[in-house]
């Protein structure tokens, strides 16, 4: 594997303070838009472990926000016993009220230990959570150090592609609105995840895609123009030309490990 590097970006603003400000001026409607876009990240979750036969009894999702995933995965019944964590007691208020048997709670993962009323649990997952930090490998090794887990399940955008590269000759590409401030590969995400104390088991790259009314939510109010490009780019592209499109322009990684 080589040692090729996520591309680091500091846009003046974390990646804590994004989302704090998003939460704090548009929380029904970030919700909305996460709900809205947790499908295929769940997806990433319930394929690969059942492609590998893990029928876990527990769930614990780190950086969980306002629970889009880990409620789509409860109402899938991927699990019995359910947890997130989020730095957000914004999210988590939000959290507890749409998903009430969940069991939630507001900390800082890079400082705490485990402080539900389990040991262990049997599958932790990042769904894009690393790509907001700024130093992900003390990330990585602390929730490897501080919690007892049998499988990570972590998701990232790969946003180091040719296009993404070419915009970013264009403009500084940190200062994103999703608040991104690292730029993945595929190599430069394994790379990252194989040198923690993780075996990478299996991997789910695909092409993301949303539907018209879920592009409509997003961008129905900034112009005809701007809504038609993106059902375009994010719509009838990545269904039609998957392959390249995952390969030169945008996708998401998951990955599989299994903590050693």
């Amino acid at each position: 594997m080589s040692a090729e590097k996520p591309v680091a970006l500091d846009s003046g603003r974390s990646g804590r303070d994004h989302y704090a400000a998003v939460y704090s001026d548009a929380l029904e409607r970030q919700s909305e838009w996460l709900r809205r876009s947790a499908g295929q990240k769940a997806d990433s979750v319930e394929q690969l472990l059942r492609g590998n036969r893990i029928k876990p009894e527990s769930v614990l999702e780190l950086g969980c926000g306002t629970g889009a995933v880990i409620g789509e995965l409860q109402q899938r019944g991927i699990a019995q016993h359910y947890y997130g964590i989020d730095y957000s007691s914004t999210a988590i208020a939000h959290l507890e009220t749409a998903f009430p048997n969940i069991q939630c709670t507001v900390a800082d993962v890079m400082e705490t230990t485990n402080v539900f009323d389990r040991d262990s649990f049997d599958v932790v997952i990042c769904s894009h959570v690393i790509e907001h930090l700024e130093d992900p490998v003390s990330f990585l090794q602390a929730i490897g150090r501080q919690f007892q887990f049998d499988y990570l399940v972590a998701e990232v955008p790969l946003e180091d592609l040719f296009f993404g590269r070419v915009k970013a000759l264009l403009k500084d590409r940190s200062k994103n609105p999703a608040g991104h401030v690292q730029f993945f590969t595929r190599r430069s995400f394994l790379a990252l995840i194989m040198a923690m104390p993780y075996t990478v088991v299996d991997e789910r790259v695909y092409a993301p895609s949303l539907d018209k009314k879920t592009l409509q939510f997003a961008y129905g109010e900034q112009g005809l123009l701007r809504y038609f490009g993106k059902v375009l780019t994010e719509h009838y592209l990545p269904i039609s030309t998957s392959r390249m499109w995952t390969r030169l322009y945008h996708a998401h990684h998951a990955v599989l490990c299994k903590k050693q």
